[in-house]
């Protein structure tokens, strides 16, 4: 795909992606490598090998948007303890309307 204002990543140097030195044309290319072409900020077309198991189609998670009273209250506990492990985790996401994922 060619992605504009991208920053372009030289192709790695792992031999599990790269082409075939057989196949001129790259055809002998192992079946998990992905190719794509990106455009560097000077307009430069790049191509990148990725694995194809990577799912760059797949949609971002949203990030968490915490309230003001949240973040006080997580900044507080930050203070007191960096870890907040086990029944004090569960009991401020409780408090806290947030998932204990979220808290940690």
């Amino acid at each position: 795909k060619d992605i504009p204002g991208t920053s372009a990543i030289s192709p790695g140097s792992s031999k599990e992606c790269a082409p075939d030195t057989e196949s001129p044309s790259g055809a002998g290319e192992a079946d998990y490598c992905r190719r794509i072409l990106v455009r560097d900020a000077k307009g430069t077309i790049r191509e990148i090998v990725l694995p194809k198991g990577l799912d760059l189609d797949r949609p971002k998670r949203t990030r968490t948007s915490f309230t003001a009273e949240q973040l006080y209250r997580l900044e507080l506990e930050f203070q007191r303890c960096q870890y907040v492990v086990g029944r004090e985790r569960t009991e401020l996401a409780r408090q806290l309307n947030l998932s204990e994922t979220q808290v940690r």
